[in-house]
C-alpha cells in the first residue's frame, strides 16, 4: 500500500516549497522570496554579460572605441550590446565581434522580456490567504460530526465559494493490486455566496459516511487522508481563487469541538478572534 507521507506530500499554504523546484524554475522563481529573486534576477544579468565579455575579449583588438572609467572595452562592449545600447559607445571591428554582439543584444532583450514577464506574473498573482486549522475535530464517531475550520486575514472577499472535503485512501480493486481512491464526503453546507473571515465545514457521521462505515482504524490502516478544498472569486479582480490543505487521521481529535470563534466586545459589536483558530472544546470538560 501506499505511504503518502513518506512520498513527502507537503502541504505549506498550498505550495510546495521553492527550493524543492529546482526542476521547474520558472515555478521556482516565481515562488521564491523576494529579497532571494531580486538577487537571482541580478545574478542573470550578471553572470550573462561577463559570458559574453569572455567570448569578447578573445578578440578585444577589433573593438574600436574608448570604454569609461578605464573599464576592460571587452566588458564595455559586452554590456552595451545586452542592454540594447546599439553600440553607441565602441564599435565591432571585425565579423566576429559583430555577431558576437549580435547574439548578445538578442539575449538581452530576451532576458529582459522574461524577467519582466516574471515580475508582473509575481505582482498580479493572487496568493491564497486561508490559514486552516491545526487539527480536525470528530464530535462522535457514531452520529457525530467531523469538522474542520479556517480563517483569513485578507480584508477582501471571496465569492460564489464552494467547499468539498475529500477523503484518499488505499483501495484494493483486486487481490493484490492497490490504488488511491478518492471519496468526497458530504458537507452539511458546500457553499456560500460570499466568504468574509472564517468558515467551517462540517460531515456528518451518519449510515452514508465512509469514515464511520470503516472506522478510525481500518482508515490509519488504508494511510487515509483528508483534503479540503476551497474555491471562489475574489470580489475586487474577479480571478478564480482556489486553496487546499491536507491532514492526516494522526490530526483527528476525537470527542472534541472547535471553541467559539466570535467574541463581543466591550461596545457589543461582534469579532473574529482568528488567533483562537486551533483552540478546541473536550466534550464534556473544560477548554484546551
Amino acid at each position: 500500500m501506499f505511504d503518502v507521507w513518506q512520498r513527502r506530500i507537503i502541504q505549506d499554504h498550498q505550495h510546495t516549497p521553492w527550493l524543492e523546484l529546482w526542476r521547474q524554475p520558472l515555478a521556482m522563481l516565481i515562488r521564491m522570496p523576494w529579497p532571494v529573486f531580486v538577487i537571482a534576477m541580478a545574478s542573470i544579468y550578471v553572470l550573462e554579460v561577463l559570458l559574453f565579455a569572455l567570448v569578447l575579449h578573445t578578440d578585444r583588438r577589433s573593438l574600436m572605441g574608448t570604454p569609461p572609467s578605464g573599464m576592460p572595452i571587452a566588458l564595455a562592449f559586452a554590456m552595451e550590446s545586452f542592454f540594447a545600447n546599439a553600440f553607441n559607445g565602441i564599435t565591432p571591428g571585425s565579423l566576429f565581434t559583430y555577431a558576437v554582439g549580435m547574439i548578445d543584444l538578442i539575449v538581452g532583450l530576451i532576458t529582459l522580456s522574461f524577467l519582466t514577464a516574471l515580475v508582473f506574473a509575481r505582482f498580479s498573482g493572487n496568493e491564497s490567504p486561508l490559514v486552516f486549522s491545526r487539527y480536525l475535530c470528530l464530535s462522535n464517531l457514531n452520529d457525530g460530526h467531523l469538522f474542520c475550520r479556517f480563517v483569513t486575514s485578507d480584508r477582501s472577499q471571496w465569492l460564489q465559494v464552494h467547499y468539498s472535503l475529500s477523503l484518499i485512501m488505499d483501495h484494493e480493486t483486486e487481490p493484490g493490486l492497490w490504488q488511491r481512491r478518492v471519496v468526497p464526503l458530504e458537507l452539511l453546507n458546500g457553499s456560500t455566496p460570499q466568504l468574509s473571515q472564517t468558515a467551517t465545514l462540517s460531515h456528518p457521521l451518519n449510515e452514508r459516511s465512509p469514515i464511520r462505515g470503516l472506522g478510525l482504524e481500518e482508515l490509519q490502516r488504508r494511510h487515509a487522508v483528508l483534503m479540503p478544498l476551497v474555491e471562489g472569486r475574489d470580489e475586487t479582480t474577479g480571478a478564480s481563487l482556489m486553496q487546499t490543505h491536507l491532514y492526516s487521521l494522526r490530526d483527528i481529535l476525537l470527542d472534541h469541538r472547535f471553541d467559539d470563534l466570535v467574541r463581543t466586545d466591550a461596545s457589543g459589536a461582534k469579532r473574529v478572534i482568528i488567533r483562537r483558530l486551533n483552540e478546541v472544546v473536550a466534550l464534556g470538560s473544560a477548554q484546551h
